[in-house]
């Protein structure tokens, strides 16, 4: 159970780190985590919700999700729902029951689910991350992907920062999102998102190569990933099953899923192939 002592509700970012530094102090953005988790070390909260970070808007030649936007903001907006087929707004969508989308968070889910579905539909869109400790830094969402696991790994905890903003470039490629789950209303088990654009050389002979192109997994790992070998084989070609199978195939390889009660090691590595066989095969119809 939480333990409190404390719970600021600051208007300002400066404000926000100031409060985090305090022992025992933890955001709180949606709180389903935070309530889920009954964690007994909190003496502090610091209510994010009065910063102005809940928007979905068009900047710079990207779509920008403030980072306490609700997922079901996200799912619903129709900015996300046109671009890269809707993939951000499905991924949104199945990040969290419906009770839950309208407290749930666009950063929360993000750090709470790494591997999740949401993480990997903006990984596979080449998203960035603007995070916030003493000035804004924006980085690629794998490299902040990277850098929270190897905070975990290393038990680093001290380093306050906060997530303000998600870009997603507005070059709103083709895309597929395939997810496997034990109901049609579960979280998925395993998640693949490929995206790129396809390009007509001769429209008489219907001669299309793909090119951009990028696959995110997820439930595979601690963390999202993409399939950087698997795109580099389909990267200006023609999508010929062979191909796509080929590249379904060396998807899987080196991946190191759990085991869980959800799906054994095994059938994760199976289903990274079936899904990124189904998504980049959707890609080029």
């Amino acid at each position: 159970m939480l333990n409190l002592n404390e719970i600021h509700k600051p208007t300002t970012l400066a404000d926000a780190l100031q409060f985090l530094q305090q022992p025992g102090a933890i955001a709180l953005a949606g709180g389903t985590q935070l309530l889920a988790n009954k964690r007994d070390d909190v003496r502090a909260v610091v209510d994010l919700s009065a910063l102005g970070l809940a928007y979905i808007r068009e900047r710079d030649g990207a779509v920008i999700i403030g980072a306490m936007t609700p997922l079901a903001g996200i799912a619903e907006s129709p900015i996300l729902r046109a671009l890269a087929n809707g993939a951000v707004a499905q991924a949104a969508h199945r990040s969290a029951a419906s009770i839950l989308r309208n407290q749930a968070t666009s950063a929360g889910t993000l750090i709470a689910e790494p591997d999740g579905v949401l993480a990997v539909a903006l990984l596979a869109l080449d998203a960035r991350v603007t995070v916030v400790r003493k000035e804004p830094r924006t980085v690629a969402l794998a490299d902040f992907l990277s850098m929270r696991e190897h905070l975990l790994m290393t038990k680093v905890t001290s380093v306050m920062a906060l997530v303000t903003e998600i870009a997603v470039p507005l070059t709103n490629p083709r895309a597929s999102l395939q997810t496997v789950a034990r109901t049609p209303s579960d979280k998925p088990i395993v998640c693949v998102v490929a995206s790129a654009r396809i390009e007509i050389l001769r429209a008489a002979q219907n001669d299309k190569v793909a090119r951009d192109v990028r696959i995110a997994l997820g439930g595979v790992g601690d963390i999202a990933i993409r399939a950087g070998a698997s795109e580099k084989m389909l990267e200006a070609q023609s999508l010929n099953d062979a191909l796509i199978d080929q590249a379904a195939r060396l998807a899987s390889q080196d991946l190191m899923p759990r085991d869980d009660f959800r799906g054994s090691a095994e059938y994760r590595r199976e289903m990274a192939v079936v899904l990124t066989r189904r998504a980049v095969n959707e890609l080029r119809a």
